[in-house]
């Protein structure tokens, strides 16, 4: 049987609208079996004044901007990386070497209003785009959202089809979601968001989407052709694969104007940085992320580790009706933050061994300094026999990046409580450092130490396991 093309791209996945001044920075993981671009996967609409930065990446010939191109498009501009080849890449002569970009080749382009470029010590010049709110008063109803129970009740009333289309949602203040499950506003064709969400230069953070429970998986599932989001601003984690996927918006009809989206996603069937299908109007929007498929430590390696263990030595911990119905009282405690996660997320090997174990985590995690909590998504499988506690750490490469001198050993930032099997953690908070500073921004490759115990003979195994974490700090 033919496996399904899909769709990638960097801010839309499928184009039959029109997208205009918009502009995306994300690392690409090309799709072996389908089309995608930085940019955009494919475009049947019209593109004006896009932009595309960031890395794509793939064993194919790769497109910088567009996959494949049936519309039209004018002005759009890929700024490619300096090491790049020329024969590696299908749209070469589209792109601009990255700090080469000069206003002569944005010819057409409002730099004083819409974009702007700006220049970093070391750098050559970076495109932006202004903050330009969109205001609309011709609502008959406002309902301000100051809360995430708020948010939730709005959701709850656009799904079941009571929200009256004439009204204008404004958020007043900044939702931390926390890392819980979401259902899109606007779930499908059967009940779109109608009416207006302005986001009031807000930001909507910690959102976490399992793509594999939705058709139509994002904030919004699908906007209607009277539906507007503008000024927002998001922070979301995709997670799974399904049919139609992107942070803000699944299948677009509507307007969406002045947002800006930072994500982590794993690709679906088609999944944009932005917008998945987008049938409508996007203008001075911008989005910056990771789209890749997540890369998990396989179940037979932690087994096959495991199998290797000496004689433990039996360390007690406390195990409640979560693990194993017993009340023993011992120094490990199960995580409170754990909850159940569903068989869909952790797949079982094809033959399960008494003595496997087996974890599940994202390779990467995108922190926002506002709070320094991130979507790491750690798991660990019903059909693992050991639990784990997981420390990540600072580590001595990446300690003077952080501007902390320390004794070379590394510096934890978080741990977790024993996550027994069948539960899982979504969101941390990295801590300090010793000396009370947070990470400044930037990239580190964090190290995640993952202790195990035996949830049967409550024995702490011999050999730990250690895995990279890549986090941006931004």
């Amino acid at each position: 049987m033919a496996r399904q093309k899909r769709h990638l791209g960097g801010f839309v996945a499928l184009n039959n609208g029109i997208i205009s001044d918009c502009y995306s920075w994300v690392d690409l993981h090309q799709a072996e079996h389908g089309v995608s671009g930085g940019f955009c996967g494919e475009n049947r609409g019209k593109l004006e004044r896009c932009a595309a930065q960031g890395r794509v990446r793939g064993k194919r010939k790769r497109s910088g901007f567009c996959g494949q191109q049936s519309g039209r498009c004018s002005g759009g501009v890929w700024l490619r990386p300096e090491q790049a080849v020329e024969e590696q890449w299908q749209d070469w002569a589209q792109g601009v070497p990255e700090g080469a970009l000069t206003p002569e080749r944005l010819e057409g382009w409002d730099l004083e209003r819409v974009w702007h470029l700006e220049s970093a010590p070391g750098e050559g010049p970076r495109l932006r785009l202004y903050d330009r709110r969109e205001v609309r008063e011709d609502y008959g109803r406002v309902v301000e959202i100051g809360s995430r129970q708020a948010l939730l009740e709005v959701a709850r009333q656009i799904n079941s089809g009571a929200a009256e289309p004439d009204t204008c949602y404004r958020l007043t203040a900044d939702i931390d979601l926390g890392g819980r499950g979401w259902q899109p506003m606007g779930a499908d064709g059967n009940t779109p968001f109608r009416g207006c969400f302005d986001g009031g230069g807000h930001e909507i953070r910690n959102l976490l989407i399992h793509s594999g429970r939705h058709p139509f998986a994002g904030l919004f599932g699908h906007v209607a052709g009277d539906g507007v989001v503008c000024n927002l601003r998001l922070d979301c984690q995709l997670v799974g694969r399904g049919s139609t996927a992107a942070p803000l918006c699944a299948v677009n009809d509507g307007e969406i104007i002045n947002c800006t989206v930072r994500f982590h996603a794993e690709p679906s069937r088609y999944t944009g940085g932005l917008v998945g299908q987008n049938n409508g109007v996007i203008q001075r929007t911008s989005t910056w992320g990771k789209l890749r498929r997540r890369a998990a430590p396989p179940w037979w390696l932690a087994a096959l580790l495991l199998l290797l263990l000496s004689l433990p030595t039996p360390i007690y911990f406390a195990l409640t009706a979560q693990a194993a119905g017993q009340e023993i009282f011992a120094p490990v405690i199960l995580d409170p933050n754990a909850v159940p996660i569903e068989a869909e997320f952790t797949p079982a090997p094809a033959e399960e061994e008494d003595s496997s174990a087996a974890f599940i985590m994202n390779a990467e995690m995108y922190v926002s300094r506002e709070n320094y909590a991130g979507a790491i998504g750690l798991r660990c499988p019903s059909w693992s026999t050991r639990g784990f506690v997981a420390t990540v750490r600072l580590t001595p490469e990446d300690q003077a990046r952080a501007g902390w001198s320390g004794d070379g050993s590394y510096v934890p930032l978080y741990q977790s409580g024993l996550i027994v099997p069948g539960y899982g953690v979504d969101v941390i908070t990295l801590g300090a450092l010793p000396d009370g500073r947070r990470l400044p921004a930037g990239d580190y490759e964090l190290s995640v130490l993952l202790e195990f115990y035996d949830v049967v003979t409550n024995e702490k195994s011999a050999v730990n396991t250690v895995v990279p974490l890549e986090v941006t700090v931004g």
